[in-house]
């Protein structure tokens, strides 16, 4: 079985150093001695990141490149360890965590460990036994984990590509570059592992315009991926598709009388279908999109655009 020192957890942050030290400051206490702790600053304002992780002792990387993919990659390449867990900076880890990560990656065939988030006001609260997950099929990327909580062979993610880089918060098509890589993962062959023994607390909860706009993005994400996979290996994609769209649509003809939830689904849905379409124009190599429209540079001190802090 793989031990602490084969692994570094990576969480990638932007513009919210509060919420980020409260992350480390559960996380140190929760890992076991010898697990690195990189934190991935992804084009923040301030130096208030680099200093909450040099304050937890944490490693510090930056990209003056926005984008969570793009702060993924950089910190896949930032560590030498050949196991990778990463979670969000609105995340709380609780003791025990880290055990059910190490355990599962002792299966060669297994490519991908996911764990379970639940919200903060669960945090001391026993959680209810659900059962360990085994996925082989590529379809199932889609309910394979979260971004959250998700560990990864390395040199396995860096062999196909990295985290698409068009893809997730911070670019146009803000979501789905976690279900991606698991859908590319289980389509070369590899197993992925839900524990949900591995517990994080999520803690921060979008409302209003913020929770519809979230949800538009993770379909606009979907939406692309669908296309990417119609393209790499069609009946996957048209599965994704079916699945896509008769989920999403049937939250949204649940939820007519629920404003906030019934917004936010009929804001993915038209997200699915516009991300298909932008799919559909962007190059692929590989397994990820050309990313032809990079976002531009922000060093430190350059005006913001004062989207919330999303990565």
């Amino acid at each position: 079985m793989p031990a602490p020192h084969d692994l570094a957890v990576i969480v990638c942050t932007r513009n919210r150093a509060s919420m980020l030290a409260d992350a480390l400051e559960s996380i140190t206490r929760a890992v076991p001695a010898g697990v690195e702790v990189i934190v991935v600053d992804s084009a923040s304002e301030t130096t208030e990141t680099r200093d909450v992780a040099a304050s937890a002792g944490a490693v510090y990387l930056r990209s003056d490149i926005r984008g969570l993919s793009i702060a993924r990659n950089l910190g896949l390449r930032g560590t030498d360890r050949p196991l990778v867990l990463f979670t969000d900076d609105d995340c709380i880890a609780v003791d025990g965590w880290i055990d059910p990560i190490l355990e599962r990656f002792g299966d060669p065939t297994v490519g991908s460990v996911t764990g379970r988030m639940l919200d903060h006001t669960l945090i001391g609260a026993p959680a209810a036994d659900a059962p360990v997950r085994r996925f082989t099929r590529a379809l199932q990327g889609l309910d394979a984990g979260h971004g959250a909580v998700m560990a990864f062979r390395r040199e396995l993610v860096l062999g196909l590509g990295g985290f698409d880089e068009v893809l997730g918060a911070g670019r146009h098509l803000a979501g789905a570059e976690d279900l991606d890589m698991f859908c590319r993962i289980l389509d070369a062959g590899h197993a992925i592992v839900h524990d949900p023994a591995c517990v994080i607390h999520h803690m921060n909860t979008r409302e209003g315009d913020l929770y519809t706009r979230l949800h538009l993005g993770y379909g606009l994400g979907l939406g692309a991926l669908a296309n990417k996979f119609v393209r790499l290996r069609f009946s996957v994609g048209a599965g994704l598709v079916a699945v896509l769209l008769k989920r999403t649509g049937g939250r949204a003809l649940h939820h007519l009388k629920d404003s906030r939830k019934g917004s936010a689904d009929r804001a993915m849905l038209r997200g699915i279908r516009q991300g298909f379409f932008i799919g559909a124009r962007m190059r692929l190599t590989g397994t990820t999109f050309i990313d032809e429209h990079p976002p531009a540079s922000t060093p430190i001190g350059a005006p913001a655009d004062r989207d919330t802090g999303r990565i």
